[in-house]
């Protein structure tokens, strides 16, 4: 019987987590084939098939689900080691991913990261972004950002902002077109909007019952490309303020009839959380979102609630 290797279950857990072998290679610092070659060894030891090939990638089968558990604590284990042998400038690495909607994505999020890469340099980061929802429990990410609370026993959900949005236009635009004073005064103006045939979140599907005096004529699935049509005198934009917050050249619209609460959630496998890399970055991104509070219309007070399991 071929005797199993622990460190086997880190070449499976790469694999599982780029979904190609060359991917994985490249993170290890090996040779695809090498990657192979211990997966190979990792099924013929625990005499199983383990991972099968499919049109997106490498993905686990049944007896692999089993198994990956084992090969995360695997790999807190070994991380575990690297901290207690680090010295007092920490030498905390590896990769985090972070799933995110895209306009807390291009702005609140990238500048967290850099933050954190200035005190742990070692660490890398992977950002996706689009406004959909995601789906952490495939292991594609370490942390999911979304607006959406997970309700999954695996996963620990943590309350990371509140923030508001509200109508935004150019000073230019507005002095060249009717005035607005009332939200039936909003006829008469180009308004922006997703294209909600596409929006895939439902606590955004807000525009109906928020804005609407007539339907949006300029539409995207992309909220920066929402902010472009406002930046370019193209109309009235319903934005989030964590978009707007560092543009002066942007006006509020009637803040005071027209404007909603969002709830940001931080979402990651309870497993994940047992690697300081993953912990110290969600950690990060709730300390800079508390920074926020008062740029994204939710009062300087507004602290995070208590971590829960779901």
């Amino acid at each position: 019987m071929t005797r199993l290797r622990a460190d086997d279950l880190l070449y499976l857990l790469e694999v599982v987590r780029t979904g190609r072998l060359v991917d994985a290679a490249q993170r290890l610092g090996v040779d695809h084939t090498t990657v192979a070659r211990r997966i190979g060894a990792l099924e013929k030891a625990v005499g199983h098939r383990l991972v099968d090939r499919t049109a997106r990638g490498w993905r686990l089968t049944d007896n692999g689900e089993e198994l990956l558990t084992h090969a995360e604590a695997v790999e807190t284990a070994v991380h575990s080691v690297t901290r207690a042998d680090a010295s007092s400038r920490s030498n905390l690495g590896g990769t985090v991913r972070i799933a995110a909607p895209d306009g807390l994505g291009c702005t609140v999020v990238p500048d967290a990261v850099v933050d954190l890469r200035h005190r742990h340099p070692q660490l890398e980061f992977e950002l996706t972004t689009a406004t959909r929802r995601f789906d952490i429990t495939s292991r594609d990410y370490d942390v999911a950002i979304t607006l959406q609370r997970a309700q999954s026993r695996r996963l620990v959900v943590q309350h990371l902002t509140d923030y508001r949005m509200g109508l935004y236009a150019t000073r230019d635009y507005l002095a060249t077109h009717p005035p607005v004073r009332s939200r039936e005064d909003l006829g008469q103006h180009a308004l922006i909007w997703y294209v909600e045939s596409l929006l895939e979140v439902a606590e955004l599907d807000i525009f109906e019952t928020h804005v609407l005096p007539r339907r949006p004529v300029l539409r995207s699935s992309n909220v920066s490309a929402q902010l472009r049509f406002v930046t370019a005198h193209g109309g009235i934009g319903f934005l989030p303020r964590f978009l707007v917050m560092d543009r002066p050249d942007l006006v509020p619209v009637l803040p005071d009839v027209v404007s909603a609460r969002r709830t940001m959630w931080l979402v990651a496998r309870r497993e994940s959380l047992g690697l300081a890399r993953v912990a110290t970055t969600v950690d990060a991104l709730i300390a800079y979102a508390s920074t926020l509070q008062e740029t994204l219309g939710v009062g300087p007070g507004a602290d995070p609630q208590p971590l829960t399991q779901r």
